[in-house]
């Protein structure tokens, strides 16, 4: 069987369309991924060579984990520093209500990988978790966006 790589990852033939059915499925914010400085490094992590095994690949991942959630909370902090207080409020019980489904996501996902046997499901298992904090700090960055339109001068 041969393999291709879609998104850093070595998948089966039958993997191809599944990859695609993703890939095309997230194309919006595959525009904003292009513009993505973590994307980017972890683009770059998971194609080098040295992060071939599922140690290394499960590895970028964490890594990327960690920095969108470090953008995730610095937006958060500038929004909660910006927005007038009855809007900060909204968002401080947006965000403990995305906590918690981050979660209780999380324990699902990992419920599921629990499932299966094979080496190829941790680096899986892994981007799925990066894929939630990646939304979430991009969302909250794109809100930073809309509030500093006016500030513009």
């Amino acid at each position: 069987m041969q393999n291709r790589r879609v998104g850093g990852r070595a998948l089966g033939i039958s993997g191809v369309l599944v990859g695609l059915l993703a890939l095309a499925s997230q194309a919006p914010l595959m525009a904003s991924a292009l513009e993505d400085p973590t994307a980017a490094v972890l683009d770059r992590c998971l194609n080098d060579a040295a992060n071939a095994s599922t140690a290394g690949q499960t590895e970028c991942e964490a890594a990327a984990t960690s920095d969108y959630d470090r953008r995730m909370n610095a937006a958060y902090a500038t929004l909660m520093h910006k927005l007038p207080q009855q809007a900060a409020q909204q968002l401080r019980l947006s965000q403990r209500a995305w906590l918690a489904f981050r979660d209780s996501d999380a324990k699902a996902r990992d419920a599921l990988y629990e499932t299966r046997q094979g080496t190829m499901y941790a680096p899986m298992q892994a981007a799925d978790a990066t894929n939630a904090v990646r939304d979430r700090a991009l969302e909250l960055e794109g809100f930073v966006r809309v509030m500093a339109i006016e500030d513009v001068q």
